[in-house]
């Protein structure tokens, strides 16, 4: 973690990032969760159940481990991480399998990263439709 009053550069601000979507893929949730400040904010897409903005940490996180909890064999293949002084962007494969289907989805995450490194408010453009089927079927 940076010290008090020390200002992360882009390369360790996408380093933290980087980080989360690989404690995210070992199952690290503690690990994901500390890369969120308290008051931050999921924006998600769509008219499921994951389509909705989430105010809060708890509320974040709350999120996240209800999509884990909804799919099964959950792989994100990581393609690029782009980044510049508050934003990171995050360029991703998802491969999730439900009810024996298995789905994939391309999918942009965009976390404005603040200065020590923590994610205040977070995007995610998917394929809203197909998340949707998944869910129905």
């Amino acid at each position: 973690m940076a010290e008090t009053g020390t200002k992360l550069n882009v390369d360790q601000k996408i380093e933290r990032v980087r980080r989360a979507f690989d404690a995210f893929g070992r199952g690290d949730l503690q690990t994901v969760g500390d890369s969120f400040t308290e008051d931050a904010v999921w924006h998600g897409r769509g008219s499921t159940k994951f389509g909705k903005d989430f105010k809060g940490k708890q509320a974040t996180l709350a999120n996240i481990m209800e999509y884990a909890q909804t799919y099964q064999d959950i792989k994100q293949d990581v393609h690029d991480i782009l980044g510049n002084d508050n934003h990171v962007a995050a360029l991703v494969t998802a491969t999730v399998t439900r009810n024996g289907k298995t789905y994939q989805d391309h999918q942009v995450f965009v976390f404005h990263v603040n200065d020590e490194g923590k994610v205040s408010e977070a995007w995610i453009a998917s394929d809203t439709e197909q998340l949707k089927q998944s869910l129905e079927s």
